[in-house]
C-alpha cells in the first residue's frame, strides 16, 4: 500500500481544485506503488501522459481563480507553474530518451511539490479567498 495518501494538510478548502490535488496525490501513490514493486518504468510512461493533462487542467484553474478575485501573488504562482510544466518536459524528453533512474527523480520531484507547493504556497491563494468570503 502506497504510504503517499490525501490529508487534510493537503487541501485548500476549495472543493474543485481539492479534487485535482486528490489526483494529484494518487498519481504520485500509484508511481509510489509501482517503484516498491520494482514496476517504476511499467508505468512512468502513463503518470507522464496524466500528468501533462493533470497540469493543463489543474494549473488552468488555479490561475483563473487567481484572476477572477485578483490575488496579488499570481505572477510569482503562474512562474512555479511554468517551472512544473518545465520540469515535466524534460522528464518526458528523459524517458523517450530512456534515462535509468527516472521514476524516481519524478518521484521524488512529485513529492517535494507535495511539501512545498501544495502545502505552502497554494494555501497562500487559499488563506486570500477564504478570508475574503470567496469561492
Amino acid at each position: 500500500m502506497a504510504k503517499v495518501q490525501w490529508s487534510e494538510e493537503l487541501s485548500v478548502n476549495i472543493q474543485e481544485i481539492d479534487l485535482q490535488h486528490r489526483q494529484l496525490v494518487a498519481l504520485i501513490a500509484e508511481l509510489e506503488t509501482a517503484l516498491a514493486e520494482g514496476h517504476g518504468k511499467d508505468v512512468l510512461g502513463g503518470v507522464i501522459k496524466e500528468l501533462n493533462a493533470y497540469v493543463r487542467e489543474h494549473f488552468t484553474t488555479e490561475e483563473r481563480l487567481m484572476r477572477k478575485y485578483g490575488f496579488p501573488g499570481l505572477p510569482a504562482h503562474a512562474a512555479q507553474h511554468e517551472a512544473f510544466i518545465e520540469k515535466l518536459l524534460h522528464v518526458e524528453l528523459d524517458y523517450l530518451g530512456g534515462k535509468a533512474d527516472l521514476p524516481e527523480d519524478l518521484f521524488d520531484y512529485l513529492m517535494d511539490w507535495l511539501k512545498v507547493h501544495v502545502t505552502g504556497f497554494d494555501q497562500l491563494y487559499a488563506s486570500y479567498f477564504l478570508e475574503r468570503g470567496l469561492v
